[in-house]
């Protein structure tokens, strides 16, 4: 809930009239642009979700894939599909979605540059 729509409830209450409806009014105003300018700013934000997101994405086996199993990515748990058998613990990456389950491919410890131990 919005400050000046709180604001505007207690200016009603408390001030005398008509000061209490000029002070309301003044509020419900400032609240009506507030909201406009977050409907406008939310709406040129791109949208984080889909399947969009998901390619490219690191995530962890969480049971062995061989070739299928299930990993966790974004914070969600997936039915993944490996070309080779990977333990639990493995990073892996989202190659491809195929409905809903995900071509991954396991990350190269080497080419990142940091140790498994520091992850």
């Amino acid at each position: 809930m919005s400050v000046f729509l709180v604001l505007a409830l207690v200016l009603v209450i408390v001030l005398p009239s008509p000061w209490n409806v000029i002070g309301a009014a003044a509020c419900l105003s400032l609240f009506v642009l507030e909201v406009g300018y977050w409907q406008r700013r939310i709406r040129h934000e791109k949208v984080q979700t889909g399947v969009e997101n998901l390619v490219g994405a690191t995530g962890v086996v969480s049971e062995r894939l061989a070739p299928s199993g299930q990993i966790r990515v974004l914070g969600e748990l997936w039915e993944a599909r490996s070309g080779s058998e990977l333990p639990p613990g493995t990073r892996v990456r989202v190659v491809a979605v195929h409905g809903l389950i995900l071509e991954v491919e396991a990350v190269d410890e080497a080419a990142t540059g940091t140790p498994p131990a520091q992850r």
